[in-house]
């Protein structure tokens, strides 16, 4: 059975039971989690701000974004960007592993998938107000795996609301490795991780961006291709929680298929309206990693400001796929999407 308590001297959540209403409910959006629960350092990088256990195996789970994310934010700040949706969703799924499951903190959390699909309302959904936007996740998990009352691994499906109304739905996959199980996965290696990943960086225009040091590409020799290139003081993609990673962070590999994605498609902006994204084995910090993307299909959906492109973007290393995503882009400035399903049980295969 689940422990349904924070697990790092904080003020407990409320017991799990019916979800309050009326004067007395519990504040959702009162307070931000500990940020121990979600693995970040700094409390204003917290998205989550409160969850209640439904079930056995279902949360409810309160998050709230700022006006403006200092690193997650779209030119014009009409609408937020969805990429936030998935570090949410990935926020969501350490608290449930965390506080939901009673996972020791020295255990760690690898990532298996992540991915979003925006609702009916499309970026639209996303829209910058004069209030820090409220969210409700319901959670629930699957592929739940224990052993000797040990979390093992878990699946996590979270319907996203804004004011009542879904604007997406999110997926993440963990895995959950004890220290000495992780020492194994990552292998031999450098005590720490350089502070530069190999490679120049491309100029930010190219990828939608205004910083060089928020720029995650570098140029490669073929079409299509890039170096992954980062670095690792990025206060937001690398978390000082970790100072010494062996394998470089999920985030990292979306926001790089986000920025190919802009750099096919410039000068025009886009927006991964869907992000599905799977990771095969971790990326080493101190070795080349070529990240290649490629339009699936060949052509585009719609017409004028209402384009929708498919697009897969493979990162590998060593001659290995090590990650995937694939991406349906719209325009930046907003407009309703396709009506999107579900993610699939298996977005890409996933590493054995």
């Amino acid at each position: 059975m689940p422990v349904f308590t924070a697990t790092d001297g904080d003020t407990p959540y409320p017991h799990p039971g019916p979800v309050p209403t009326g004067p007395g409910r519990y504040g959702f959006h009162e307070r931000t989690v500990s940020r121990h629960l979600v693995r970040r350092s700094s409390v204003a990088e917290v998205l989550i701000t409160g969850w209640q256990a439904t079930g056995p195996y279902d949360f409810l789970l309160g998050a709230q974004w700022p006006r403006l994310h200092g690193f997650y934010r779209l030119p014009g700040d009409r609408h937020h960007d969805p990429v936030l949706m998935a570090e949410t969703v990935r926020q969501a799924a350490l608290l449930v592993g965390h506080a939901g499951f009673g996972v020791p903190h020295d255990h760690h959390a690898v990532l298996d998938e992540l991915g979003y699909t925006l609702g009916p309302a499309g970026l639209d959904g996303l829209a910058v107000t004069a209030a820090p936007t409220e969210l409700m996740l319901r959670i629930t998990c699957h592929d739940v795996r224990m052993r000797h009352g040990r979390l093992l691994g878990l699946r996590v499906q979270a319907e996203v609301e804004r004011d009542g109304r879904p604007v997406a739905r999110g997926f993440g996959g963990l895995r959950i490795l004890s220290p000495a199980a992780y020492d194994r996965l990552r292998g031999p290696g450098p005590a720490a991780a350089p502070t530069r990943l190999p490679g120049q960086a491309t100029a930010p225009e190219l990828v939608g961006r205004q910083q060089a040091a928020d720029v995650v590409l570098g140029p490669a020799l073929l079409p299509g291709s890039w170096l992954l290139h980062a670095d690792t003081r990025h206060p937001v993609l690398f978390d000082p929680m970790d100072p010494a990673p062996g394998h470089l962070p999920g985030m990292l590999v979306l926001e790089a298929a986000r920025q190919a994605a802009q750099r096919l498609h410039h000068p025009d902006r886009v927006v991964p309206l869907e992000l599905v994204t799977s990771f095969h084995d971790p990326i080493a910090p101190d070795r080349p990693c070529v990240v290649r993307a490629v339009r699936e299909g060949g052509q585009e959906t719609g017409g004028g400001s209402g384009r929708r492109a498919a697009l897969r973007v493979l990162l590998v290393q060593e001659g290995r796929t090590v990650a995937e995503a694939r991406l349906l882009t719209g325009p930046a400035d907003g407009g309703p999407a396709r009506t999107a399903p579900a993610p699939a049980r298996r977005g890409l295969p996933l590493a054995s």
